[in-house]
C-alpha cells in the first residue's frame, strides 16, 4: 500500500506537507512558548517550505524530454534544484547565526515553557523518520534534489535537538545557552550547505561519471561480438544520469554496414544492460592490428 509514495514528486509533496505543518507548530509554540530558538527553527521550516516548492519544479523539468534546445535533456535541472536547497541552508544558517548572536549581546534571554520543549522533541522524531524516507526514495530514484532534500531533514533534526538542548538547560538557570545552542544549529547547517554545493557543482560543470563506471563499461563492450577493442571511453553525466562517447576497434576488412551493424548491437546491449546510461555515441575504427 505504500508503493504510491515510493516517487521523488510524492516525497517532496508529503515533505512540504509535513513542513508546513511544523510551521505552524513551532512558530505556535515558539511565541506561547517563549523560545527565541524555536522561533528561528520556525522559520527553517519556512524556508524548508520554499525549498520544497522548487524542487518539485526541478524535479518535474529534470523529467521531460530533449528538445531543440536541450538535446541533452534537462536532468541537470535536479542538480540545480539541489544547489538552490544548499542556498536555502546558507540563508537559514546565517540568519539563526545572527539573530543568535544578538540576543547573546543584548542580554535578551528568556526563560522557554515546556510547550516549547514538546514542539522540540515532536519535531526532531518526525525530521528522523522524514530524511530515512527521502534518502530511500533519492537514492532509489537517483534523484540529486531528493537526497539533497533528505540532508536539509537531518539538519532540521540537528537544529530541533540543539534547540531542544538550549531550551531544555534554559528552563532551569541558564538561559543564555539558548541562543548558544542557536549558534551551534547555524554552524551545522552551513556547513551542510557546502556539501550538497560541492556534490552538485561538479555534474553541472559535465564531470565523468568516474573511472570505475567506465571502465565496467569498456570491459563490457570488449566482450561483445565483433568487437576487438576499444581505444577510448569517455561519459559525462547530465542529472542521474549520463551520456558514453566510444571509439570501438573492429577488424579493418568488413563492410561499411557490417560496422554499423556492430556499433547498433553495442549500442543496444550498453543501453539495456547499464540503465543509467541515456545514450551511447560510437565511433568505428579499424584495428590496425588485424
Amino acid at each position: 500500500m505504500f508503493e504510491k509514495f515510493k516517487s521523488p514528486i510524492v516525497c517532496i509533496k508529503f515533505s512540504l506537507v509535513i513542513n508546513v505543518f511544523l510551521f505552524i507548530l513551532k512558530m505556535f509554540a515558539g511565541i506561547f512558548g517563549r523560545s527565541q530558538a524555536l522561533i528561528a527553527d520556525a522559520l527553517n521550516s519556512l524556508l524548508d517550505i520554499v525549498a520544497n516548492i522548487v524542487v518539485w519544479f526541478g524535479i518535474r523539468i529534470a523529467k521531460k524530454p530533449p528538445d531543440e534546445d536541450h538535446p541533452y535533456g534537462h536532468g541537470n535541472a535536479d542538480n540545480l534544484a539541489a544547489i538552490f536547497v544548499a542556498v536555502v541552508l546558507f540563508i537559514t544558517g546565517a540568519y539563526i547565526g545572527r539573530e543568535s548572536i544578538h540576543t547573546i549581546i543584548h542580554g535578551e534571554f528568556g526563560r522557554p515553557t515546556y510547550l516549547a520543549t514538546a514542539a522540540a522533541a515532536f519535531t526532531i522524531i518526525v525530521k528522523e523518520i522524514l530524511y530515512w524516507y527521502t534518502l530511500k526514495v533519492g537514492r532509489e530514484f537517483k534523484s540529486p534534489a531528493v537526497i539533497a532534500n533528505a540532508y536539509d531533514h537531518r539538519s532540521d533534526v540537528v537544529v530541533s535537538l540543539g534547540t531542544l538542548v538550549g531550551i531544555v538547560i534554559a528552563q532551569t538557570k541558564y538561559p543564555i545557552l539558548d541562543p548558544i545552542a542557536g549558534l551551534w544549529v547555524a554552524f551545522f547547517i552551513l556547513k551542510q550547505g557546502v556539501k550538497i554545493i560541492r556534490e552538485n557543482i561538479q555534474t553541472l560543470m559535465v564531470a565523468s561519471p568516474g573511472a570505475g563506471i567506465e571502465n565496467e563499461i569498456r570491459n563490457y563492450i570488449v566482450n561483445l561480438e565483433g568487437v576487438s577493442g576499444v581505444r577510448w571511453i569517455k561519459g559525462r553525466l547530465i542529472g542521474p544520469s549520463y551520456y558514453i562517447d566510444v571509439v570501438v576497434e573492429v577488424c579493418g576488412n568488413i563492410s561499411v554496414k557490417e560496422g554499423h551493424d556492430i556499433a547498433s548491437r553495442v549500442k543496444r546491449a550498453v543501453t539495456r544492460s547499464f540503465t543509467d546510461v541515456i545514450d551511447v555515441f560510437i565511433h568505428i575504427e579499424p584495428d590496425l592490428n588485424r
